[in-house]
């Protein structure tokens, strides 16, 4: 709110997107989060102390009161333990390099959970900078849940009648808050 605060002194209105990653902990490939984590500044045991965690792990079924056998058990190469306290710090790091087009915009992060602002005097749509999200998010092997993507708009109080453009197609619209 503090960020949408601040560019509601200079504009009528900001929009943002409230994105939503599709399973996010659980998409995590492991191999793009260690070439990540590879390009940080970070001591060397360190590293390979998260490669051992997120090595060597299997996932066996339990139904019935019946285990799978040791033959059928398959290695896990994605996901990350949201409870633990390694998973978000590592979420942290696979989307280290998801930012906006324009230095206008932000993107406010915190774990999970992405919110893209676009202000009304942005120099780039916010459907372009969604598209550079999906983009990201191919490459990455993540999955923008689009019905759960939603747009709200934050408004200075205005008589004026407000003229935004268009919403994203298949995306709802929030009602407008006056802040």
């Amino acid at each position: 709110m503090h960020r949408v605060t601040d560019v509601l002194h200079r504009c009528d209105y900001v929009r943002c997107l409230m994105i939503d990653f599709t399973k996010a902990f659980d998409l995590v490939n492991h191999p793009i989060l260690l070439a990540k984590l590879a390009r940080l500044d970070l001591p060397e045991r360190a590293v390979s102390w998260i490669i051992l965690y997120l090595t060597g792990q299997s996932q066996v079924l339990k139904y019935d009161g019946e285990t799978s056998s040791v033959g059928s058990v398959a290695e896990i190469n994605t996901s990350i333990v949201q409870g633990s306290g390694l998973g978000p710090m590592l979420y942290v790091v696979i989307e280290s390099d998801l930012c906006t087009l324009s230095a206008m915009n932000v993107l406010v992060k915190y774990a999970d959970d992405t919110n893209l602002l676009v202000p009304c005097d942005s120099d780039t749509e916010l459907i372009d900078e969604f598209d550079n999200v999906k983009a990201w998010s191919s490459v990455n092997k993540m999955i923008v849940h689009l019905l759960k993507t939603k747009e709200i708009v934050f408004a200075t109080p205005t008589p004026n009648l407000l003229c935004i453009r268009p919403r994203l197609n298949r995306l709802s619209k929030s009602q407008m808050l006056n802040c």
